[in-house]
């Protein structure tokens, strides 16, 4: 398949626990890939999101090598019930170009999460290891305008006149902010979607 036709992967950071570069596991998982304008599915992909590279199991070869994808082909890609979209068209300056995973959906309005991760160099015993810290900013694409955010307090310099509905809609979803961080940020977003529009001006 033409999915098997990348670069071979080579992992050149020593993990002891489960604080790796990839995205909830280090296992494979079966998932699907729009790869080249073709869909591929039920096939064993590992996201590493600090590389932001999609990797895939070559089981068609012997020892089952681990191939990267060529980004650039890469439409959309879901792991078990997360969906990632590749995104590099009009994004604000300070937002990276690369795979967004889509937590928000609507006709008018897309809600995506940029999982990051940070690494530190450890040792134990004089041998060397490496682990990750996860990290994550939210994107918000509204009538093809996009705006970065971290937190739900930033929401107010995005929509315009909506300070008492935030204020509002802040209170009565207060309880998912530290149980569901990505649900909490949605349940806003939910409750404004019949509001103002929001400021046009992109977020720098």
């Amino acid at each position: 398949m033409g999915i098997f036709k990348g670069i071979a992967y080579s992992n050149p950071y020593r993990v002891v626990n489960e604080r790796s570069q990839f995205f909830n596991t280090a296992d494979f998982i079966l998932g699907s890939v729009q790869y080249d304008g073709q869909p591929y599915f039920d096939i064993p992909l590992r996201y590493d999101v600090y590389n932001d590279q999609l990797l895939v199991e070559n089981s068609a070869l012997a020892n089952t090598p681990i191939m990267i994808f060529d980004t650039s082909k890469v439409t959309s890609f879901s792991i078990g019930e997360h969906n990632f979209e590749h995104i590099d068209n009009e994004i604000p300056s300070s937002v990276t170009v690369g795979f967004f995973e889509l937590l928000l959906d609507r006709s008018t309005l897309q809600l995506y999460k940029r999982h990051t991760k940070k690494i530190f160099k450890r040792t134990d015993e004089q041998t060397l290891y490496y682990e990750f810290k996860n990290g994550h900013y939210y994107l918000l694409r509204y009538q093809e305008v996009y705006f970065r955010f971290k937190k739900v307090n930033e929401l107010p310099r995005i929509f315009s006149g909506q300070k008492k509905a935030i204020k509002e809609a802040v209170k009565q979803y207060g309880n998912l902010k530290k149980t569901d961080a990505d649900a909490y940020v949605m349940a806003v977003l939910n409750n404004l979607l019949l509001m103002e529009p929001i400021n046009k001006e992109k977020v720098r």
